[in-house]
Parts: structure tokens; sequence; C-alpha cells
């Protein structure tokens, strides 16, 4: 997309001064989007299973549409990535891509756990430059730009921060914890919560409410990209545990290991303690 420049007043416009993306409009679409999967909440909604097992209900394919629909008006220009779209067949060539998974948190959704959320990313280069995370039902949620604007809403009271990972408080995955798969790594942190969406586990994360959270299973780039741009927007990190750099917009959308987020002095803290329990290094 050659007419489109970052522009330092931290929005994205074509040269021709015609298309603007703001953190207002994606905030408002954001919004819009958790109203309709709220209302769907709300009414309860069947559920079926893709091909893989997972859930897919009204308000994973209602929300996409208009995600969908309203993203690329601003930006149409950009490629589409989305866990409930097919890829597009030339974003590969494109250098601006929205990165959307309209309902991280199916399963919980169905649940009715109400740990699920809408997030939305703004890719560059394969750098995520913008981006936002709601859960439609807490209505908590936050928009960011790296470099630039963050906003949060509606979140409880940040946690005073760990001086050392013994005192953090990280949320994990639910699903990795009833299934066992974190035991080993559980006594590396002072405490912690299990929690749905990995979504809305980084919004919590960006937003101090928790210090640090941890995956040890693969993600999908939809999963992580607005949360990523909350972190890195309010200089927090997100890494993976195989040392491998993060970039969106990949020809494999799949990220084939797990991550830690927060703060980077608890993070590197987290990776070193993994390292070694893995390595087998006491």
């Amino acid at each position: 997309m050659k007419d489109v420049v970052l522009a330092k007043t931290g929005l994205y416009r074509s040269t021709s001064g015609d298309k603007i993306v703001s953190l207002t409009e994606v905030e408002r679409i954001l919004r819009a989007a958790a109203d309709i999967v709220h209302c769907i909440y709300r009414q309860g909604t069947d559920s079926s299973r893709k091909a893989d097992g997972s859930y897919l209900t009204r308000a994973d394919t209602e929300a996409n549409q208009f995600l969908q629909q309203e993203l690329l008006r601003i930006l149409p220009a950009a490629a589409w990535i989305s866990e409930e779209s097919a890829a597009d067949a030339d974003r590969l060539k494109k250098d601006w891509a929205w990165v959307v998974d309209p309902l991280d948190g199916t399963k919980e959704f169905v649940r009715r756990v109400p740990e699920f959320a809408i997030s939305v990313g703004l890719v560059f280069r394969q750098q995520v430059r913008l981006g936002g995370i709601v859960n439609p039902v807490t209505g908590e949620g936050a928009v960011a730009e790296v470099g630039g604007e963050s906003r949060f809403w509606n979140l409880p009271t940040p946690r005073a921060p760990a001086a050392a990972l013994a005192e953090a408080y990280a949320c994990v995955s639910r699903t990795e914890t009833e299934k066992g798969l974190l035991k080993p790594y559980l006594n590396m942190v002072g405490f912690t919560q299990p929690v749905g969406s990995i979504a809305y586990k980084l919004l919590r994360v960006a937003a101090g409410v928790d210090h640090l959270t941890f995956s040890v299973e693969p993600k999908s780039e939809w999963d992580i990209c607005g949360g990523v741009a909350l972190l890195t927007a309010v200089g927090k990190t997100y890494r993976r545990l195989d040392g491998r750099p993060l970039r969106f917009g990949q020809p494999d959308l799949r990220i084939p290991c797990g991550a830690a987020a927060g703060p980077e002095t608890l993070v590197s803290a987290f990776v070193s303690s993994w390292e070694r329990l893995f390595s087998g290094v006491r």
C-alpha cells in the first residue's frame, strides 16, 4: 500500500489525505462490536463445532462481519486476517493488515464465563502499530498506538508493581490449567489466577491489573496482535518462549510456542527460570 504513511501525529493517513485511522475511530468500532456480542450473549446462542473441534457461535460470525466491514472501510487497502475469515489471497503483498479475533475465548462465551474479548490489531510491515481489546460483558477495554496515546476504561485499579517474580500476580490460561500443563511453572511466580481469553489476559496485564501472564501452548496471530499493541504502547513486552522475534502477517499465522508478557524485568526473570527448568538445570 504505497500511498499510506505513518504520520508523526499518531494517525495513519493516505498521502492524498482521504483516509484516516485514529484511536477514536477504532474505539468506536470496538465498542459497537462489543454491543453486538453482548446482545447475543444475553439472548443465548446455539454453538457448533469447527473442523478442529473448537466452538463457533453467531457472535463470532456477526462480530467478524461487522468488524471486517467497518475496519476495511477506514483502511480499505489493508489485508484482512481473522480467525473467522478466509485469508486474503494477496495479503503477503500488502504493507498493512488488520489482524482480528472477533471473539477470543468462544469456549468461555459458550460456558457463560465472562472472560472473552474482541481483539483488533493494525500491522504495518509485520509490526503492530495500533490495537484495541474490549470485553463485551464487563465493558473493560483499551485502545493504544505504539509510540503514541493509550486509553483504558472500566478496568479495576492496577496492582502495585512487583519488585520480583516471587511477588508477581499472574493470570494464566484456564484451559492450560485444566489440562495440567502449567503445573511445573506455577511456583515460579507468587500468585496465579486462571482466566479465559488470552486477549483478555493481555488487556489485564497491559492495564496493570495483573503483573504477568504466561502460556506454554501455541497461539495464532489474531489471538495476541491487539494485546501486543497495548503492551508495547505502555512499555511492556510480549516474548516468545522460543526466542524468535515476533512478526505479524506471516505465511503461517500459527505461532508454534508459548510466551510470557508483562514488564521487561518480570518477563526476563520468568523466561530465565523457564529455560533453566526446561533444560533440566537446577
